[in-house]
């Protein structure tokens, strides 16, 4: 059936009932085989019933010829006369009615006597006679009814010596024979006698049936050809019934006794019988149903909880066990389930711990923030109770272990020469070194075990083929570590191995970038002639390539620029170190600001690994209060004119630098005056977010700067960074630089440092 599935109770039901099959097929033959055999007794019967009619048939014509015999002996063995014949011949009559009459005939067919009655002439003619007179000891003739009554003619040879003497014959009244035919075997049991065509002579049931009533019954014409014959099946036109029986030969006079059952009567018991046997075997078969689904579920119910366990396990129920309660194979499938999941549970914590070492690793590229956070993890990974890592001193060749690198983020620190304790004895031979026995550890390393350490384990660090150092849990109980954790605690150790080297990397470059980031930034606090600058700088947690100058130009013109290369670290300090040279080195010829980056940005593409710079540029006359400016894809500055609120944008089209040599820039020019404040920034204000993902945004500057018309450009400068933080608090994602330009009212003579 389309659809239809079969749960795993079913099939092992369906297995053990297709295993019945075989024991139900015997069963059913079984009950077919002791069917046909009540079948065969039922027949067996009607066989000895129809024998019963038969030999009654044969003693009732057996003592006909012996009265018939007595009576020749009698009358052949001394003269009689016709009278003392006859007298003998009443006196038989008198002593047995069948004979309705009977005669006396001698060797020369003359009829010495005959009994009263009408019909004793007519004996003389019988069949009967003839065949005696053929030489048959007696001879029956064919039975005639007379009166509706059946007779029979039976003739007896009385022999002298070997010579035919006389012949006796006598009509019997067959209708006696229901007197000396033996009871039906069955209360609607019918025997019933044939004669050589097969009519009936005397049917003790039914005698009403005709003559016809037999003529084509199989078994009777094979009775009739002296073979005894089951009737089965035989249907009644005059009693509408089936019916079983037999048919049986009756000897010497050719007829046949028949014995009848309806079908239905005579199987009745047998039908019982075989009822009880069918609901015998109905219910064996109903048990072994019921069994089979009890041991389907008594089997399947292990499986499905084990279905059920895997299931929940896929899902991610580690802790998921199996409760079967069982001594057989099943209950060994449980004990293996429950420690595959034990196992891969374990498995799975490792991985996790694993993932979280590693994630711990890229966290940071700091040394000290990383370190303690990696032993934690790798503690909790082992179940240990504390964890060191040691660094090789490449001058000393010493471990030292640096303060706060213990994994709880405090202590003074250590240090173990190389072949001391645990530790130097991992560092000197390069291998792992497990200790668990607490005697050994105190000789090994009588400080660990003084300071409470039961068991520890010991794994070099290793980067570029060499040892840097050492990881080391310890146990604060007793504690056997394993195999397998030592290399669980190995494979920690190429992830930390790894994330010490980067970050000690880092922070070389780090270092590098500093130095040159520091030497591009002018002090915070710059005055020259007609102006007074203030700057800003803060940088991220890696050196990016911000930068900002003010540099004089002589006439009565100072330039004004800042600057954003793309990129972090050493390359990115480097070009901003290459464009602001280049930048003040094309500003001293003199070229407006749209020359000056246009000749910046041919430098800066000639190199092929140039990164991109974002730049503003103007050269400022405080006495001529203009300022002409160009921009190269940087955010605009803005203007804040005196006595004014609105601040305005300084804006200039411009491609950034470092992306297309033929690029052309614009410049544009601002009237500016005493008191007007220029606020310069990078991208790194404008874009830092709020813990929600919120931009700071240009809109945010403006309306900071509507609120600084009457503060100085260190306050500005100050309020301005200060706005920054408590909007995206924390160590900034870019590097966030400010630059505040004010035209003093008049022209200063000192240049403050």
């Amino acid at each position: 059936m389309k659809g239809f599935r079969l749960g795993i109770r079913g099939k092992i039901a369906a297995v053990i009932l297709i295993c019945m099959i075989p024991v139900l097929i015997l069963g059913v033959m079984l009950f077919q085989y002791r069917n046909q055999g009540r079948r065969d007794v039922v027949q067996r019967g009607h066989r000895e019933a129809a024998r019963a009619v038969a030999s009654s048939v044969q003693g009732f014509l057996a003592g006909a010829v012996a009265a018939e015999r007595t009576v020749g002996a009698a009358v052949t063995s001394q003269p009689y006369p016709v009278s003392g014949i006859l007298q003998l011949f009443a006196a038989i009559q008198a002593s047995d009615r069948s004979f309705l009459s009977l005669i006396l005939i001698d060797r020369s067919g003359r009829t010495v006597a005959a009994a009263p009655g009408p019909s004793a002439v007519e004996l003389e003619g019988d069949p009967a006679v003839a065949a005696v007179r053929n030489g048959n000891p007696w001879a029956a003739g064919p039975p005639v009814w007379i009166d509706n009554r059946p007779t029979l003619v039976v003739a007896t040879a009385i022999w002298d010596a070997s010579r035919l003497n006389a012949i006796v014959a006598g009509r019997l009244d067959l209708g006696l024979l229901r007197a000396v035919l033996p009871p039906a075997p069955a209360p609607l049991a019918d025997s019933i006698v044939v004669d050589t065509h097969g009519r009936p002579i005397i049917d003790l049931r039914h005698p009403e049936r005709g003559p016809e009533a037999f003529r084509g019954v199989d078994a009777i014409q094979r009775a009739l050809a002296g073979r005894a014959a089951t009737i089965d099946g035989y249907w009644d036109p005059l009693t509408r019934t089936q019916y079983l029986g037999a048919a049986v030969p009756i000897p010497e006079i050719g007829w046949v006794a028949i014995a009848v059952e309806p079908e239905w009567s005579a199987l009745e018991s047998a039908r019982r019988a075989a009822a009880q046997e069918l609901a015998i075997l109905l219910t064996a078969v109903g048990v072994g149903l019921f069994l089979a689904w009890v041991l389907g579920r008594e089997l399947s119910a292990p499986i499905l909880a084990l279905a059920r366990g895997a299931r929940a396990i896929g899902r991610g129920e580690l802790d998921t066990r199996v409760v079967l309660r069982r001594s057989d194979e099943l209950g060994e499938l449980e004990n293996a389930f429950n420690d595959m999941s034990r196992r891969l549970a374990g498995y799975v914590q490792e991985m996790s711990a694993l993932q979280a070492v590693s994630d711990t690793a890229l966290s940071t590229v700091r040394l000290g923030e990383l370190l303690p956070p990696l032993v934690q993890q790798v503690v909790a990974a082992l179940h240990a109770d504390q964890g060191m890592i040691w660094f090789l001193d490449d001058r000393s060749g010493d471990l030292v272990q640096p303060a706060g690198y213990n994994g709880d983020g405090a202590g003074a620190g250590g240090r173990r020469a190389r072949g001391q304790g645990v530790a130097g004895r991992v560092a000197a031979d390069a291998r792992s070194i497990v200790v668990s026995d607490p005697a050994r550890l105190s000789k090994l390393d009588p400080e660990l075990s003084a300071a409470g350490a039961f068991a520890t384990i010991g794994v070099p660090l290793r980067a570029g083929g060499r040892v840097i150092g050492v990881v080391q849990v310890c146990s604060s109980h007793p504690r056997e570590f394993t195999s397998h954790e030592v290399r669980l605690l190995e494979t920690f150790a190429d992830r930390v191995a790894l994330a010490v080297d980067n970050a000690t990397a880092y922070e070389r470059e780090h270092e590098i970038a500093e130095i040159i980031q520091q030497t591009l930034l002018p002090p915070k606090r710059v005055r020259l002639p007609g102006l007074t600058v203030a700057g800003r700088y803060l940088a991220s947690r890696e050196v990016g390539g911000d930068f900002y100058a003010v540099f004089p130009l002589g006439e009565d013109r100072i330039g004004l620029a800042i600057a954003d290369v793309a990129g972090k670290g050493i390359p990115a300090a480097t070009l901003s170190a290459r464009a602001r040279y280049l930048l003040e080195a094309c500003a001293v010829e003199g070229q407006r600001p749209d020359g000056v980056l246009t000749r910046l940005n041919q430098l800066l593409t000639q190199d092929a690994d140039s990164r991109f710079v974002s730049l503003f540029y103007g050269v400022l006359s405080p006495r001529g209060g203009r300022l002409a400016f160009s921009n190269a894809g940087h955010p605009p500055p803005f203007l804040l004119r005196a006595g004014e609120r609105a601040p305005v944008p300084l804006e200039a089209p411009g491609l950034l630098l470092g992306v297309e040599p033929t690029a052309a820039y614009v410049t544009a020019e601002a009237p500016i005056g005493p008191g007007d404040l220029l606020v310069m920034f990078t991208d790194g204000i404008t874009e830092a977010r709020s813990p929600d993902g919120t931009e700071f945004g240009d809109e945010r500057i403006g309306t900071l700067l509507r609120t600084l018309p009457a503060v100085g450009p260190e306050e500005a400068a100050d309020r301005a960074m200060d706005a920054v933080a408590s909007w995206a608090p924390g160590s900034p994602a870019d590097d966030q630089t400010i630059v505040v330009v004010r035209i003093d009212p008049e022209p200063a003579d000192v240049v403050d440092t």
